[in-house]
C-alpha cells in the first residue's frame, strides 16, 4: 500500500458512487453526502488533500434531496480546463488545479441523487437531472472558462436516471432505466426515433467498432448501430444481470456480470 486516506467522513445513504477523475496529480471527486456536500482534490502522490470546496448553492431542505452520485469531468472551455461537476439542483463548474468556484447553473427542476456523467462536444455539455422528474439538459460552455453557461434545451421523454448519455456524430443516444432507447438531434433536442428495448438499464452505453453496446439487469448485452432508426444488429443473453458499463480494449470487449467478468473477443470474421 503506497498511501490511503480516511479523512472525508459523510453519510451516503446508499453508500458512495462517485468516480474518481483523474487530472494532472490530482484524484478529484464528489462527496455529496445527505449531511455535507462538496468536491475535493487528492495528491495523487501521498493521498494528502489539496483543495476542497463546499457546494455553495441552495439546495432542498430534506437532506435526501441533498445527496447525489455524480462524476466530474474536466473538458476545455476556452482554451482552460474546467471541472464540470454535477451536483443536487446544480451544474457546478471549478479550476481543478485550486478549487476555485468559476460558475453554477441552477437546472430549474428538482434534480437530486444524480448518477450520469455529463458528456462534452464543440463545448456544449450534455447532462441528466435524475430525479425526481429527469430531464436531459444541453447547456453552453464558453466562451471563456468563467462565462455563465446556457441552457440550450431541455428533453424530458424517458431520460435515463442512471446511465450517462452517449455522443455519436450529431446524435445523443439516451437508454432509460425502464428500457426505453432514444436518439436526439444534439442541436436541436429534437428525438429522430425512440424504441422499446425492454429490461431495466442501470449500465452505461459505449462506442465501439463503429456499434452501441448497452446491458441491462436482464442479462441482455445490445449491439445497435447508429442511425437515424433503431437498428439492433445483434443481442446477447449472459443470463445473468448486467449493472456495470462495458468497456472496449483493442479488439476486446469486457463485461462484468454480477457473477463474472467476460473478454469476448472479435474474430476476423464478419461480425
Amino acid at each position: 500500500m503506497v498511501w490511503h486516506n480516511r479523512s472525508q467522513r459523510l453519510n451516503h445513504e446508499n453508500g458512495p458512487g462517485s468516480t474518481p477523475a483523474l487530472w494532472r496529480n490530482l484524484l478529484i471527486f464528489h462527496c455529496d453526502g445527505s449531511d455535507v456536500q462538496y468536491v475535493v482534490a487528492l495528491d495523487t502522490n501521498t493521498g494528502e488533500e489539496v483543495w476542497r470546496t463546499d457546494r455553495s448553492g441552495e439546495m432542498n431542505d430534506n437532506p435526501e434531496m441533498k445527496k447525489s452520485y455524480g462524476t466530474p469531468l474536466v473538458t476545455s472551455v476556452g482554451g482552460r480546463d474546467v471541472l464540470l461537476s454535477p451536483a443536487s439542483d446544480w451544474l457546478y463548474g471549478y479550476d481543478p488545479k485550486t478549487g476555485n468556484e468559476l460558475w453554477k447553473v441552477k437546472y430549474g427542476i428538482l434534480g437530486f441523487s444524480i448518477v450520469p456523467r455529463p458528456v462534452v462536444v464543440d463545448e456544449v455539455a450534455y447532462i441528466s437531472t435524475s430525479f425526481m422528474k429527469t430531464e436531459l439538459l444541453a447547456l453552453q460552455l464558453g466562451p471563456t472558462e468563467t462565462t455563465q453557461p446556457q441552457i440550450l434545451w431541455r428533453y424530458k421523454r424517458s431520460v435515463p436516471r442512471m446511465p450517462s448519455p452517449l455522443l455519436v456524430g450529431d446524435a445523443v443516444y439516451l437508454f432509460s432505466d425502464k428500457g426505453i432507447a432514444t436518439c436526439l438531434d444534439k442541436v436541436t433536442g429534437e428525438a429522430r426515433w425512440t424504441g422499446r428495448l425492454g429490461g431495466s438499464f442501470s449500465s452505461s452505453p459505449i462506442l465501439a467498432d463503429g456499434k452501441i453496446y448497452v446491458g441491462n439487469r436482464e442479462g441482455e448485452m445490445f449491439v445497435i448501430k447508429p442511425g437515424n432508426e433503431l437498428d439492433i444488429l445483434t443481442k446477447n443473453d449472459f443470463d445473468e444481470a448486467i449493472m456495470a458499463s462495458p468497456a472496449a480494449i483493442d479488439n476486446s470487449l469486457y463485461v462484468r456480470t454480477d457473477k463474472a467478468m467476460y473478454r469476448i473477443e472479435k474474430t476476423d470474421a464478419k461480425q
